[in-house]
């Protein structure tokens, strides 16, 4: 898998340690690298299957419900299944201080 040039919304950069589920098997860590209200990039050493629904938890939050779109690697993209709610994101932003806008 590939993926796209084409972006939704606006990605903001961070460094988030959180931890994925595939259903059925265990958390592993991962590390969020941007994210955006409709998804995120991480990078994971655990080899995960592509194209499947995951589930992402920021440390405090619940788990989010999200897909894999592409894989190159160790680096994923993922898509929420539903948008965060722009207040969350700003929650997230502030909670994270050190977000800084992606090129």
């Amino acid at each position: 898998m590939k993926r796209g040039d084409h972006r939704a919304s606006t990605r903001a950069g961070v460094e988030i340690l959180a931890e994925v589920r595939e259903p059925g098997l265990g958390r592993i860590e991962a590390m969020i690298m941007d994210l955006s209200m409709n998804g995120f990039r991480m990078r994971c050493m655990t080899r995960l299957t592509g194209e499947k629904n995951i589930f992402m938890t920021l440390p405090s939050f619940s788990a989010i419900e999200s897909k894999i779109c592409w894989v190159e690697g160790d680096i994923f993209g993922c898509e929420f299944v539903q948008s965060l709610h722009p207040a969350v994101f700003d929650h997230i932003v502030s909670k994270y201080p050190t977000l800084k806008q992606a090129s």
